[in-house]
């Protein structure tokens, strides 16, 4: 039986994967509705919404296969990629490179699971484990509901998924900005020694980051039941959007955005969060439907989209060679002037601009998409 693709949204992947992979790397050199939607405030989530969209029921009838399948998929190559990460940094140690790293079984195995910063340049695989987690977190709650004979109503699920996502924040939000009010959330949160394997948790951020995205991934499961609703009118579509976007502009001075990966500057609004995403996630799905007639054909687009782990993953890979190249052409001609080598050898998210032109970022945008398909290629062909 072949599969059914949703064309609107492989071109959502490919709009989302640009979104965090500029978000990056100073902006990709130019704005993409930053003034209303900003970087981060609905990123992650819209990868989150498009994979509750996928969500297949049927999953359900065989739930060992599901689990395997997505093990095999996403936490497999996520520990190839940190083994190979690894063994980069402790070369690129031994010439100066990132000294605050560090090589150890806890950076290997543990950290992987709740920072995922661990080797800097795959430190975008922290979205792979709240994503597998949404996954086994959904398929168990409908197994549990389906063994009891019980029908899930999306709109329920969507509002307790999204309950347990603003206390979440509102956790998260009170543990850094008081805590001698929820002290046991900030111990948690630095870390805490587990004494049997001398390894250091932080349960905190691995489950504040689950808590926070996996409203957006039953957003995708409802959206997915109701598509056939979405029909409204794109000007009056875009004109409601963007009202209740500038409404909050006027309240809080700019878009509130956030980030995930750290969840340290949620605002004590715990909506905000949701209610951002949820907008920023309906303006670009209406842009897909738009743009899907002329790009749906575009084999670089379909290209990019078929490779968001990739890209997500081995970004920096790419930012990190063309640095490389600007640090040469430093060192053995009188151009790139003002390149910074300390900079360049100790923090990931530095990045040169000749002349310091913003516009310049573009090129890291192209490097940080372009060279994972080639390592995924690579991967591809070496497994052939």
């Amino acid at each position: 039986m072949k599969k059914e693709i949703n064309e609107n949204f492989i071109i959502l992947y490919f709009l989302g994967i640009i979104f965090i992979t500029a978000g990056h790397c100073l902006n990709g050199g130019f704005s993409l509705f930053y003034e209303f939607f900003p970087p981060y405030a609905f990123h992650l989530g819209l990868f989150m919404f498009a994979s509750g969209y996928f969500y297949n029921p049927d999953n359900l009838q065989n739930i060992k296969n599901y689990i395997i399948k997505k093990v095999k998929k996403l936490i497999v190559p996520l520990y190839l990629y940190n083994i190979f990460y690894m063994i980069l940094i402790i070369v690129l140690k031994k010439f100066g490179f990132f000294p605050q790293c560090k090589a150890t079984l806890n950076s290997l195995i543990i950290q992987p699971l709740i920072n995922g910063h661990q080797f800097l340049f795959n430190l975008g695989s922290w979205f792979i484990i709240p994503l597998f987690s949404a996954h086994l977190i959904n398929i168990l709650i409908r197994k549990i509901f389906n063994h009891y004979g019980i029908k899930i109503n999306e709109f329920a699920y969507l509002t307790l998924s999204l309950l347990a996502g603003i206390l979440g924040v509102y956790f998260a939000y009170y543990s850094y900005s008081n805590p001698n009010e929820f002290q046991y959330l900030t111990n948690i949160n630095i870390g805490f020694w587990y004494s049997k394997v001398g390894f250091q948790f932080g349960l905190q951020l691995f489950i504040v980051r689950i808590l926070y995205l996996f409203p957006f991934y039953s957003l995708g499961i409802l959206y997915k039941k109701y598509e056939k609703f979405d029909k409204i009118n794109s000007f009056v579509y875009f004109s409601i959007i963007i009202l209740i976007i500038l409404i909050i502009i006027f309240k809080f001075g700019s878009t509130p955005t956030y980030t995930p990966s750290l969840s340290h500057d949620f605002s004590s609004n715990p909506f905000l969060p949701f209610i951002v995403g949820f907008l920023g996630i309906a303006f670009w799905l209406r842009i897909a439907k738009i743009l899907t007639p002329a790009l749906k054909n575009s084999k670089i687009v379909n290209l990019i989209a078929n490779n968001t782990y990739s890209i997500m993953v081995n970004q920096f890979l790419g930012f990190m060679i063309l640095k490389g190249i600007f640090a040469l052409i430093h060192k053995f001609s009188p151009y790139c002037t003002g390149f910074n080598m300390q900079q360049f050898k100790t923090n990931i998210f530095y990045y040169y601009l000749p002349h310091n032109l913003s516009q310049m970022a573009v090129l890291y945008l192209a490097f940080g998409l372009f060279l994972p398909l080639i390592v995924n290629f690579c991967n591809k062909k070496h497994q052939h």
